[in-house]
């Protein structure tokens, strides 16, 4: 069977390599350069993590962990940094009370953590004493932009084909096939359809009224001293402040600093203007927050600093269905902030219900 998959982020590149390594002939299209920054995908580390209030996703996980093993393992190249994820709020906090109960629901094991016991695994953290760390060990993070090119080199290995700098002008169903016209005049026909587009779904499928707002988003690299061992994966996990949604991650061995950022909705954008660069006002609330959690990083030295975008439903869930008029062709919109870890899977269903449609 013959396939398109428009837009090779994250959840496009995963199903190209899904649909690729199962003998199809599958070319994908990237409106820009694959690896670009425009969108969702890119960056050095993305979290995964079994630890969610709702077990539903702590379900997905355990499937999707094997899926990126599987891909790691085919790369032949580290993809999974396997250091653990802490949770920390107050003893009450609604969040956690949730997350553990999620995790005991689905069998999996954590411990509880109080202040004392962290400041002796964990160093680097204050915490105060009406607060404490829930630790799951089954966490940590993904090498996310190599992530995706590992996806696309091996589906091109399978006999993709990949064509950059493609947006798809128009598409159109036809009895017998698809057509798919781009911008640079290139044309094809397809059996099967998979729209991956990230934050442009609403403008490529603006008739469908999809409730997806799309975000600016920011993150930055903070300094510390080189020879402080305790920043690194070895000794310290990633993290997630309950209910605030502060996060952040050990040293990634790569970019220089330590990654903080804030999982909330940031302004409204529009992704075909250029998205601005982190402020100062950006940089404030990640300054505060780690005065209080973090006081030994060096919160006055920005290392990097760099944009995103978010692309959310208004329950964070994921849109991944076909068209109402044809069911050859579907779209997926499985960021909303937290998409990535599950990516690899979410391609992968995308890819089988595009398999599996009719007109």
């Amino acid at each position: 069977m013959r396939v398109a998959v428009v837009g090779l982020g994250a959840v496009g590149a995963s199903a190209l390599y899904h649909l690729a390594k199962q003998g199809h002939e599958v070319v994908g299209f990237e409106q820009f350069q694959v690896g670009h920054t425009h969108g969702s995908s890119h960056g050095e580390s993305r979290i995964f993590r079994l630890t969610y209030a709702n077990p539903l996703y702590t379900r997905m996980m355990r499937e999707a962990l094997p899926l990126w093993r599987e891909l790691e393992y085919e790369a032949g190249e580290e993809l999974i940094v396997p250091c653990g994820v802490a949770w920390m709020g107050a003893q009450d906090d609604p969040e956690l009370l949730a997350i553990a109960h999620a995790l005991n629901t689905e069998q999996m094991d954590y411990d509880w953590l109080n202040p004392n016991e962290v400041k002796a695994r964990f160093p680097v953290f204050q915490l105060q004493p009406h607060e404490r760390m829930l630790y799951q060990n089954d966490g940590g993070f993904l090498r996310a932009s190599a992530c995706v090119r590992a996806c696309l080199r091996l589906a091109q290995e399978y006999g993709a084909l990949v064509f950059e700098n493609a947006p798809l002008a128009r598409f159109e169903s036809l009895p017998s096939a698809i057509r798919l016209e781009f911008t640079n005049g290139m044309r094809v026909q397809v059996d099967r359809l998979i729209l991956s587009v990230g934050a442009w779904l609403t403008h490529l499928l603006a008739e469908l009224a999809l409730p997806l707002r799309v975000t600016r988003q920011t993150y930055a690299y903070f300094g510390y001293d080189e020879q402080d061992a305790l920043f690194s994966p070895m000794f310290l996990p990633v993290w997630i402040e309950a209910t605030e949604h502060f996060y952040g991650f050990p040293h990634d061995g790569v970019q220089a600093g330590v990654k903080i950022a804030w999982h909330h909705l940031g302004e409204t954008v529009d992704p075909d203007q250029p998205v601005r660069p982190m402020e100062e006002t950006d940089l404030e609330p990640l300054r505060d927050y780690l005065s209080r959690r973090l006081p030994s990083l060096e919160a006055d030295t920005v290392l990097h600093t760099q944009t995103c975008l978010y692309t959310n439903t208004p329950d964070e869930r994921f849109l991944i269905q076909p068209l109402p008029t044809d069911g050859r062709i579907w779209f997926a919109s499985a960021c909303s902030g937290h998409g990535f870890k599950f990516a690899i899977l979410n391609g992968k269903r995308v890819a089988e219900g595009a398999l599996s449609g009719a007109p």
